[in-house]
């Protein structure tokens, strides 16, 4: 039997639309003349991730194509099925004969949800609904417009467990298993959608060499894109998705819901890979709890306001401006891997998908199609209304960033600013914000400038990037209405006379340095003095630099002078 020949497409051929993404690895574009699988009501969009020139030496070539190849070689029940689960390749793209890039299917419906900002507003945006949204508490969570229910999470945590058994089975491993490369949807019922499919590893061979994301990686010194180390990510977000934390490692919370699930976390996690148990354990005991667990979602919380210095003791937290610790993580073509990742998903399939063989036709003009046969293998094909048709599906295609949004695309260049872009864009280095970020959310939706000197300046901005800032800054995010991202990247600024907590370690008082505080509020029950800084050395001084008062040095080479204002009732001068 000869075998059918791959698909491949020609980077000439292509007719792209909108950039939707650029990361490390290459960009996404939109491709207007292409439908995917047009046996299932007249074909899904595409989107073409075009490889860097700096990846392409180490870029598999057979890999790649082994990948596409692979629908071909699964029986019709298998490749519809992986369809069904994944953004998975579905024709090479070469430029001059050297494979440059894939073709896959643009993100659809289900997998989108309409954002809110954290003012309680709506955009007007659609974005992808990445798993790493629901790893942040439920008031964050129901407030920018998802509704979850904890018998939502186990079934997506069920579903994806599921998913991996079947993955695992025809020779798959994900290997960056993380909740970037996962989307979800409750619509009709939860599952999730694995994207960045170019990155897991095909019966041992990978597209370009394995890497992690951040927080996300395996053990040191243990193999990448294995069974067990995807069963260990596995755990990992079991744990963070019930703590409600982007990285912990704590078992508590999962434990208290479920002490199987807790036990099966802690198998999960342990160094000896060969002691974790299978996806498929963990699927029939995430089904088994989610049969009794809760169906009402988390409520949407009441508007922020800023605290003043009169509620700062009762409320149990710092009052006026409180920057109190890192921040929450906000994706949707923002918040992306190291390496990047291509943000796709695929559409519920309430009818049976016909998977055709046919690859590249030319349409006629009366708007016939290739004839389907058997195989199951997608159809890339001409459309002849490309330039005319309305955009694809929109979501954000983030190798390395970019936006996402939904409902009709809009063609960046015509899109004017909102209100909220245009506060963004006014923005510059070294600006000084007064605006504080507690509770999961900042103090205003725009971010508001002040002297750096002032006693309210509680963030400089050291860069503004439309991706990823550096592990060290924290992040303001912001998607503008021409789906491009103003993104603050915040380091803490300090100035004379601003008040912080403290608690005394013998001899030392250590100060919490994102805890800001009004000088007169009350001090919460978890601190024991308030300090007011004395001094700022912004480049480092001497340790004699604060004479009698104390000095911290937070980092950054900067160092601070302050001393104890305030202390609770019953403790020592420090």
């Amino acid at each position: 039997m000869t075998p059918r020949p791959l698909p491949v497409v020609e980077r000439g051929t292509l007719a792209l639309g909108r950039q939707l993404g650029q990361g490390g690895q290459g960009t996404v574009h939109q491709v207007t003349n292409k439908k995917i699988n047009e046996a299932d009501d007249g074909g899904w969009d595409v989107a073409y991730k075009e490889y860097a020139t700096a990846v392409l030496p180490d870029l598999d070539a057979a890999a790649l194509a082994s990948q596409v190849g692979l629908l071909g070689e699964l029986s019709a029940d298998e490749g519809r099925w992986l369809c069904d689960k994944t953004a998975w390749p579905a024709a090479v793209v070469e430029n001059q004969g050297r494979a440059c890039g894939f073709l896959m299917r643009a993100v659809p419906e289900p997998f989108r949800f309409a954002f809110r900002s954290l003012a309680g507003t709506s955009t007007g945006t659609k974005r992808l609904a990445n798993l790493e949204y629901l790893l942040n508490d439920d008031a964050y969570v129901a407030g920018i417009g998802l509704t979850i229910s904890e018998r939502d999470r186990l079934d997506i945590l069920a579903d994806l467990a599921a998913t991996l058994t079947h993955l695992h089975r025809i020779g798959i491993t994900v290997g960056d298993l993380s909740p970037k490369n996962l989307l979800f949807t409750t619509d009709p019922e939860p599952r999730c959608f694995l994207i960045d499919c170019d990155a897991m590893r095909v019966r041992g061979a990978t597209v370009l060499p394995q890497a992690e994301t951040p927080d996300w990686q395996v053990l040191a010194g243990e193999e990448k894109a294995t069974r067990s180390s995807d069963v260990y990510k596995l755990a990992l977000l079991a744990v963070r998705l019930f703590a409600r934390d982007q990285t912990t490692t704590d078992l508590a919370a999962l434990a208290a819901l479920s002490p199987g699930l807790g036990g099966l976390a802690r198998m999960s996690l342990s160094p000896d890979a060969a002691r974790r148990p299978t996806p498929a354990v963990w699927a029939e005991q995430l089904s088994a709890a989610a049969a009794t667990a809760s169906t009402i979602p988390a409520s949407a919380p009441a508007a922020r306001g800023r605290a003043s210095a009169s509620n700062a003791s009762s409320s149990g937290g710092p009052g006026g401006g409180a920057p109190t610790g890192g921040p929450t993580r906000v994706p949707g073509g923002q918040q992306t891997s190291g390496k990047g990742s291509v943000l796709l998903g695929l559409a519920a399939v309430v009818a049976v998908i016909v998977i055709i063989v046919a690859f590249v036709a030319t349409h006629s003009g009366d708007g016939s199609g290739p004839e389907p046969t058997s195989a199951a293998q997608p159809t890339v094909s001409w459309d002849d209304t490309s330039g005319t048709s309305e955009d694809p599906s929109e979501g954000s295609y983030g190798d390395g960033g970019g936006s996402d949004s939904g409902g009709a695309a809009a063609d960046p260049s015509t899109t004017p600013p909102s209100a909220e872009d245009q506060a963004f864009g006014d923005i510059s280095t070294g600006d000084c914000l007064s605006d504080y970020y507690e509770d999961g959310s900042w103090s205003s939706s725009t971010p508001t400038t002040t002297s750096c000197s002032d006693t309210d300046a509680y963030f400089r901005v050291v860069s503004i990037e439309d991706g990823s800032c550096t592990s060290d800054d924290m992040t303001w995010y912001h998607s503008n209405s021409d789906y491009s991202d103003t993104n603050l990247c915040l380091d803490r600024n300090y100035a004379v006379g601003q008040c912080m907590f403290a608690e005394a370690d013998g001899e030392m008082l250590s100060m919490y340095f994102n805890a800001t505080t009004p000088c007169g509020a009350g001090i919460p029950d978890k601190y024991q003095y308030t300090v007011r800084l004395t001094r700022v050395y912004p480049g480092g001084a001497p340790d004699d630099a604060c004479g009698s008062d104390r000095l911290w040095k937070p980092g950054n080479g900067t160092v601070l002078c302050g001393r104890a204002i305030w202390k609770k009732h019953g403790l020592r001068d420090m």
